[in-house]
């Protein structure tokens, strides 16, 4: 018997360590607990489900066990070096280059898709299907495609002997559904970094603010002063390729509180931020935002 991975991260450890201290760890708030008491964790002890990317055959083994976290690792490796090189030149106020911009919107693309809601909304989607083990089998299959590859999802079914038509795998790949999201982020947003002033950026349990902003797509935290943002329209007073942008504190304490909001239990944080993100979360604790 192989040793697997069990608990698996939906937010990269490398976008955590972002946050830590020099000790390696980052402060947490437990939205679940009252009273509110914050509390140092190592970064591989959050943000994490046990077997939350793998998929189970109709007989309960698991199906080619660990592959979507191989896949993951392959993919986080590129970008877990080159994020910090981004930061230093974002830092340096120098301005980032094409491929630097194209790994921005795939960190975003990467990280939504990666999301536990994901199964929630395959399962829904598939609503239709009376038979329960089918709807499970086809619910994985779709999550197989979108994180994973349509071979993943093909071979998974025909395991399960719920084999498709050539004609149907034949659609499926046309529709390109493991990429639709970094498509849609690369050729219909404005991808750049924010940067604060002074005050520091949190990071929540659902990392990536979905239309927080007008005309901002998504907007994603990366380190504590550093976010990603993904904006459908270029604002009139912005250069076209002005890839690096300040934000003042009224516009950080907004983004912190409704990552706070949207958090369903956990926000992390640096530990020298601690006495400013308390005040960020009693100010959403109050409706603030």
């Amino acid at each position: 018997m192989g040793s697997y991975t069990v608990d698996e991260h939906y937010i990269s450890r490398f976008i955590i360590k972002n946050f830590a201290d020099e000790h390696g760890k980052v402060r947490v708030i437990n939205k679940s607990k009252q009273p509110i008491k914050p509390y140092s964790s190592l970064p591989k002890k959050l943000f994490f489900s046990y077997n939350l990317y793998e998929t189970r055959n109709s007989d309960g083994t698991f199906f080619d066990r660990n592959a979507i976290e191989k896949s993951f690792a392959n993919f986080e490796g590129r970008l877990s070096a080159e994020l910090p090189k981004i930061i230093k030149r974002a830092d340096e106020n120098k301005k980032l280059n094409r491929y630097q911009i194209k790994c921005l919107a795939e960190l975003v693309a990467f990280q939504l898709v990666r999301l536990p809601f994901i199964r929630k909304l395959f399962f829904e989607a598939n609503d239709n299907i009376a038979d329960q083990t089918e709807r499970a089998l086809q619910t994985n299959a779709m999550y197989r495609i979108v994180i994973d590859s349509p071979e993943s999802a093909f071979s998974y079914l025909e395991n399960n002997e719920f084999p498709l038509s050539e004609d149907a795998k034949k659609d499926i790949r046309g529709t390109k559904a493991n990429t639709t999201i970094y498509d849609f982020i690369n050729n219909e947003c404005n991808v750049y970094l924010i940067k604060t002033e002074t005050d520091a950026f949190c990071i929540g349990d659902f990392p990536v603010l979905i239309d927080a902003f007008t005309n901002v797509k998504y907007l994603f935290p990366v380190s504590p002063r550093f976010a990603i943002v993904c904006a459908l329209t270029e604002p009139d007073d912005m250069e076209e390729y002005d890839t690096i942008r300040y934000i003042k504190a009224d516009t950080v304490s907004f983004i912190n509180q409704k990552m706070m909001e949207k958090a369903e239990r956990f926000i992390a944080f640096c530990h020298s931020d601690e006495s400013y993100m308390l005040g960020e979360f009693q100010k959403t604790l109050k409706g603030a935002v």
